[in-house]
């Protein structure tokens, strides 16, 4: 009886590039099959990130980030899809004060040790694809960081990630995510991943001491901004805030990654100074 192994080598990609575009899960799990599937999987996988990067950015597409990774890792896009409808019963306001690893931890896949310690695996599969796999990729990562204090007033802090030109991959938007510049620690109140979106003025930003998603003199949309995102951090005092009774388990989550993400200071256009005023 023929098996699909005995494909050709070319006709073998052909079904395999199908089946990512239908169930990219299960032509991850494929790789498992024998030394010839991963062969060929690993192919599809690289053809179709690299057709990603010669996509027209220009589409009228919207960026999203891929179902699959919406279904594994739902929580760390927007953080407040972590809390159950018994926390939101519960809670006052919906904030991660006191337990940011908490959508972490609620992953469908982190609970039980065997399923989390195949994620967790430095050359696990989803860490090396593409967020927006199948789209054109995601090339400028904009970190905002936005505080809040109790006794009122806002800051606000900037960093732009270093994302390789193949575009930022869901290994390390999860290591940035993890990266102590990229949060306030036990304060970080919430998240949040805006695809589509970039920062369009440095100056407004620290003018305005805080950070405000729609405000178009603020933050720039559109077609120039399509293979951009920010990552919104808010932050602030647990004085006012209703704890959330902890369901920690023994996993404490880590960057995988072998050195933490790189991040840097503004790099758009310099701003004007009035030197008159130095």
């Amino acid at each position: 009886m023929a098996k699909l192994r005995d494909l050709p080598t070319e006709l073998l990609i052909l079904v395999l590039e199908w089946l990512g575009k239908i169930d990219l899960q299960s032509l991850i799990v494929s790789q498992l099959t024998s030394k010839q599937f991963h062969a060929a999987v690993q192919d599809v996988l690289t053809d179709a990130q690299n057709r990603d990067l010669r996509q027209d950015p220009l589409s009228e597409e919207k960026p999203a980030v891929h179902p699959l990774w919406a279904s594994k890792f739902g929580a760390l896009f927007n953080s407040a899809d972590c809390f159950t409808e018994a926390d939101r019963r519960e809670l006052r306001y919906l904030t991660l004060d006191g337990d940011f690893t908490l959508p972490f931890r609620r992953l469908p896949w982190a609970r039980a040790g065997l399923g989390r310690a195949a994620y967790l695996r430095p050359e696990a599969s989803w860490r090396s694809l593409s967020l927006t796999f199948g789209q054109a990729p995601i090339t400028q990562l904009d970190l905002v960081k936005n505080y809040s204090y109790g006794g009122g007033g806002d800051s606000v802090e900037y960093y732009q990630v270093d994302v390789p030109s193949s575009g930022l991959t869901m290994g390390l938007f999860y290591d940035v995510l993890l990266c102590e510049r990229a949060n306030y620690g036990n304060e970080t109140g919430a998240w949040e991943l805006l695809l589509g979106k970039r920062l369009r003025s440095y100056d407004v930003l620290f003018e305005y001491e805080c950070f405000i998603t729609d405000d178009p003199d603020l933050v720039e949309a559109g077609e120039e901004a399509r293979q951009a995102a920010i990552l919104y951090v808010r932050g602030g005092s647990t004085d006012e805030v209703d704890p959330l009774k902890h369901d920690r388990g023994t996993w404490i989550p880590h960057i995988i990654g072998k050195e933490p993400p790189k991040l840097f200071p503004w790099q758009g256009p310099e701003p004007d100074i009035d030197r008159s005023l130095i």
